[in-house]
Parts: C-alpha cells; structure tokens; sequence
C-alpha cells in the first residue's frame, strides 16, 4: 500500500525545498544523496587522519590535590597513593609490578605496597 502523506521540508544538501512522500526522507533527489554521502565519507576520513597526527593528550598527574605527609605515615600504599607519591601513572606502577620490580602483596582484588620495598627500590 502507498501512503499519501506529503510533506514540504527542505533538503539538507542544497537547501531546496520539495515535497517529500515520507517522513524520513532527508534529501530532494538521489544526487543530492549522493553528494551528501560523499561529503560525510570525506568528513570521516579526514577527522580519522587529524585524530592519527594529533593523538590524544596522555594522562596528567595532578599534583596539586597530593598530601605528601599523610602519604608519609602510612606504611602499606595503594597503587594509587603509591603513584602519587612516585609522580608515576598507575599504568607505569602496574607494570613495574608486574616486571617484579616492586613487590607487592595481594588483598583480594587490591595490591598492597609496603613503604619499605618502595624506599629500597629507590635507595
């Protein structure tokens, strides 16, 4: 069955307006189609190779917000305090865990850093 909706809207390629047998119908003719399509597809191709030369910005510390004496009394760390207290990322400190070169201990899912193999990896 055909419908006899018709409805005026304005295509979004070159701004005309026509008259459109559907709701969904964005464009006034399939070369307008086509012309739209080719330029989205350009788009993309350009945004992925800009996104290819200008990576994203890696991860900063944020020193501002460390108490480095509170991190001072404790004498087991979290990777996260752990990190802060090295100015290191917690990717960098897991895989120094995981090189064995910081020895840590496993509390359920969470890793325990004793402050002593911390000061004797540094000494």
């Amino acid at each position: 069955m055909s419908s006899n909706i018709r409805v005026t809207k304005v295509c979004e390629h070159c701004s005309q307006e026509f008259i459109a047998k559907t709701i969904q119908t964005r464009y006034c003719s399939h070369s307008c189609n086509n012309k739209a399509y080719k330029e989205a597809k350009r788009k993309e191709k350009i945004e992925s190779i800009a996104s290819k030369i200008n990576p994203p910005n890696p991860p900063k510390l944020n020193s501002s917000s460390i108490n480095y004496n509170n991190l001072n009394g404790k004498e087991f760390l979290t990777i996260n305090d752990c990190s802060q207290l090295l100015n290191i990322t917690t990717v960098t400190l897991r895989r120094w865990i995981k090189d064995g070169v910081i020895e840590t201990k496993r509390l359920g899912k969470k890793h325990i850093i004793k402050r002593e193999s911390i000061d004797s990896m540094l000494a």
